[in-house]
């Protein structure tokens, strides 16, 4: 199938402003999307949101999926969308109805018969407003900050080059416009095929490998809106490019540095040394395991989360001289082997979990009695579902207590916050000896 019918991206005016909705929508949960602005919102903006939001009901079909979509991020009559991947034009009619003659649809695919076929039925259907463009499998070919709504429907999955595709896209929308991708299927991967295959052949993807690429690619993850789509099956992802960020290519919304000698004096063993620690580590915080190492007696191992990585043999990048064995967990489960660990440190990974109760009670299966399992993550300002929180990349600290409670752990010790928009638990079995008693 050609890349070309990924689907599209729709490029948003908002009535001449962008409405931002910064980084966040509250999600309860799949299908019950409410949206909301940051905290930093303004009251004109928050004003702005409610008067946008999207018709009442599941939309009965596509065209009334694309009116709720739109409805949703306030575009209409003079906005100006790109519908990448375009095909036939099913959605690109629906976003010309909508942003009428004062208006632009650019109607991408990257092969000249399809543009010739929209331009052709564009002309029939009197609609001066749909700009047919060929674009290439590395670049959508957009005029640079001229949309206000990227859209992708059945495309991002046919993407063998997303990290080109999601550079052009961000270029190409205003500063404060949105990136909305419609696929399938929700969670964590299933088809762990080369990129290169994609193009070609329907493998289906997943939300957090979209995710992943469009925040590291510069992109605000703003939320979940499959309330606004007519079938059951996607899952729809909200964007936004940053009014402040200059170049795509980092995370907007990283977290603050770590105070790594704090965090070291908690990490590290009172008495003795970890014989078998087991990371899942992310981002800065990696640079904390080789001091760890050097505190273990023996052969330590790594876990990947198939929540991060987008192909079976991705690994994140370990400091130079570094060895250090690692699995891919499988729906959770990490694959360790008959050897007891007797450390688990969870760096900045925590939050991404979408299998938490296979991969706890795995963890817990494992660890040697009187072993510890170290939390350190970026705390939730506010309630989050636990797909929100892998998404936003942050979770409510109270989560992962019920989380690790319902495992079987308990929690030990509230450490020292390593950073302001971090917090620090250590947990331990809930029927170990701890101090001479039993707990």
């Amino acid at each position: 199938m050609s890349l070309f019918r990924r689907t599209r991206v729709a490029v948003l005016a908002l009535l001449g402003t962008t409405v931002v909705l910064a980084s966040s929508w509250t999600v309860p949960g799949r299908g019950q999307t409410v949206l909301a602005p940051s905290q930093a919102a303004s009251e004109v903006t928050r004003n702005a949101v409610q008067a946008t939001a999207a018709p009442a009901g599941k939309p009965r079909d596509r065209p009334a999926s694309v009116a709720a979509i739109a409805a949703r991020l306030g575009i209409a009559e003079g906005s100006a969308v790109a519908d990448i991947g375009a095909g036939k034009g099913q959605d690109t009619w629906a976003f010309a109805r909508i942003v009428g003659e004062s208006g632009t649809v650019y109607a991408e695919e990257i092969t000249e018969t399809f543009v010739k076929s929209l331009q052709a039925e564009a002309e029939k259907r009197k609609l001066p407003q749909v700009r047919p463009v060929l674009g290439r499998s590395d670049d959508p070919g957009l005029p640079h900050e001229a949309v206000d709504l990227a859209y992708m429907r059945y495309v991002y999955h046919h993407l063998a080059k997303p990290r080109e595709i999601l550079r052009g896209i961000w270029r190409a929308l205003k500063p404060g416009g949105y990136f909305v991708v419609i696929d399938r299927h929700p969670g964590t991967l299933r088809d762990w095929v080369p990129r290169e295959q994609r193009e070609e052949k329907h493998f289906w993807l997943a939300e957090t490998t979209v995710v992943r690429e469009a925040r590291e690619e510069g992109f605000s993850f703003v939320g979940c809106a499959e309330d606004c789509c007519e079938s059951a099956d996607p899952f729809v992802l909200v964007f936004q490019r940053p009014r402040g960020l200059r170049e795509p290519g980092r995370d907007p919304d990283a977290p603050s540095p770590l105070a790594a000698s704090e965090v070291l004096q908690q990490l590290l063993p009172q008495n003795g040394r970890y014989q078998r620690p087991v990371f899942i580590a992310l981002g800065e915080a990696r640079g904390l395991m080789a001091p760890i190492l050097e505190q273990s007696s023996g052969q330590g191992a790594e876990i990947v989360l198939e929540e991060w990585a987008t192909q079976k043999d991705e690994r994140p990048p370990l400091l130079e001289g570094l060895l250090l064995p690692s699995v891919l967990t499988e729906r959770g489960d990490p694959r360790l082997g008959p050897e007891p660990i007797d450390a688990v440190f969870f760096l900045d990974s925590y939050h991404l979990l979408f299998h938490a109760d296979t991969l706890l009670a795995k963890l817990h299966e494992k660890l040697a009695a009187g072993g510890w399992v170290f939390v350190l993550d970026r705390e939730a300002k506010r309630p989050l579902s636990r797909r929100e929180a892998s998404h936003q990349r942050q979770i409510d600290p109270q989560v992962v207590r019920r989380e690790m409670a319902a495992a079987g752990f308990r929690l030990r010790n509230e450490g020292r916050r390593p950073a302001p928009d971090r917090f620090f638990l250590v947990f331990g079995k809930s029927d170990c000896e701890v101090d001479g008693g039993t707990e």
